[in-house]
């Protein structure tokens, strides 16, 4: 069982990998704010609510996955999606967020270029944030969400038909991985990071 099986040990090993990009992605957004306008306090991960996002792709007909995780923190935020249309994208970010589990301001969101973002100006509005976007084909300029969802591969691997997944569980193993202890904020998991961030 997948749920029981990121056991502490396994939470903190990681094998990087080499990554391959994928290209299959159209670009037919015309970005409003790319990741060369976003403010300095987002390079240095100072502060709480600047987020980097995608989706974790099912396959044709499989669905998908948003994911946003905070640059600071490392919590991630996600939910279940029945396409990459662009409105459906756009209710699942929205429902995502209002499933955060530790809520915050959401001060940026950072994206690929994907065409499921398309929506971008009104996920705007529906968060009250500013999305930049980042060059094309540039993956490590996400880095920390090209690398929280390898864990979610961990339990969904490429392939997997997110439409066999319900919501609940797929907030369990977000729950999962915000429980997982990180190296970057002194083996603390991110749930307890923001707990003692609130308490001090």
């Amino acid at each position: 069982n997948r749920l029981q099986g990121l056991s502490r040990k396994t939470a903190l090993r990681r094998h990087g990998k080499k990554y391959i990009g994928n290209r299959k992605k159209c670009n037919t957004i015309h970005p409003v704010h790319t990741i060369h306008d976003r403010p300095e306090i987002v390079e240095t991960k100072s502060r709480i609510g600047d987020f980097e996002g995608d989706t974790v792709y099912g396959g044709i007909g499989k669905g998908c996955a948003v994911t946003f995780v905070d640059r600071k923190s490392k919590l991630l935020v996600g939910s279940i999606a029945i396409s990459r249309e662009r409105n459906t994208i756009r209710k699942a970010i929205s429902r995502a967020f209002e499933l955060m589990e530790v809520p915050m301001p959401i001060e940026t969101i950072t994206l690929d270029n994907g065409s499921e973002f398309a929506d971008f100006l009104n996920i705007e509005k529906d968060l009250g944030t500013t999305i930049y976007f980042a060059d094309l084909h540039s993956p490590w300029q996400r880095g920390l969400n090209e690398n929280t969802n390898d864990l979610l591969r961990f339990f969904y691997p490429k392939g997997t038909d997110f439409l066999s997944v319900s919501e609940k569980e797929f907030q369990k193993v977000i729950h999962l991985i915000n429980s997982r202890p990180r190296k970057c904020l002194g083996y603390l998991s991110p749930l307890e990071f923001l707990s003692k961030k609130c308490c001090t």
